[in-house]
């Protein structure tokens, strides 16, 4: 009969966190409750900044078409931050203008 060794050290009993933990991703990676805080603060900020977008995209000038599918395309490629895409369209609209 085989011989069972015995450990004198108890075993630990500390559980890993899940993967959908924060706390299961590295520090660089985790969220601080400072960074909680700005996003909180960005609520209000984002709630007006869409409500400017959705004003620009309702509009049906024709002559503004242009404008209204270009704030569309930075609206499309900043999901879910639609202050980076206003202040993007607002930043090339400035550049074609000065260019212009």
């Amino acid at each position: 009969m085989p011989h069972m060794l015995r450990s004198t050290t108890p075993l630990r009993t500390t559980t890993r966190p899940s993967k959908s933990s924060p706390d299961s991703r590295p520090p660089e990676y985790r969220r601080t409750p400072e960074a909680d805080g700005v996003e909180s603060e960005l609520g209000p900020l984002r709630r007006q900044v869409s409500s400017i977008i959705d004003a620009i995209l309702s509009d049906t000038k024709p002559e503004e078409a242009q404008v209204r599918e270009k704030l569309r395309w930075h609206v499309a490629n900043n999901p879910g931050q639609p202050e980076k895409a206003l202040l993007s369209h607002l930043l090339s609209v400035s550049v074609e203008q000065a260019a212009g």
